[in-house]
């Protein structure tokens, strides 16, 4: 029994690569950088499409003053939802900066 082979996990990338033949290696994995998930970009590029027909075809059979009126509703939520982030965002920094004038402070105080 080869007690070598038993110690190592069937699974680890070394294992696998040893049991594949030569012509099924792959050279290796793309850096996450240079990698484009293609099939995320289809769906949204599609998701997209059909936001704008059901906005067209729904523009079509009701009056201007209703396409208006959602129009104005739907760009407040954006508003809102954008005001929230950036003060998230602003909220999260003030509160880093507060507590590294706490730090500072206590470091002149000591030094």
């Amino acid at each position: 029994m080869n007690t070598q082979a038993m110690n190592h996990d069937p699974h680890s990338p070394v294992f696998i690569r040893g049991k594949a033949s030569p012509d099924k290696q792959t050279k290796g994995q793309v850096s996450p950088s240079r990698f484009v998930d293609w099939r995320r970009i289809i769906e949204l590029a599609l998701l997209l499409t059909l936001v704008v027909a059901a906005v067209y075809l729904i523009s079509r059979v009701v009056t201007p003053q209703v396409v208006t009126i959602v129009g104005v509703i739907a760009g407040f939520l954006l508003l809102r939802f954008v005001v929230r982030t950036i003060l998230q965002v602003t909220f999260t920094i003030l509160g880093y900066l507060l507590w590294l004038a706490i730090f500072v402070a206590i470091l002149i105080c000591i030094l």
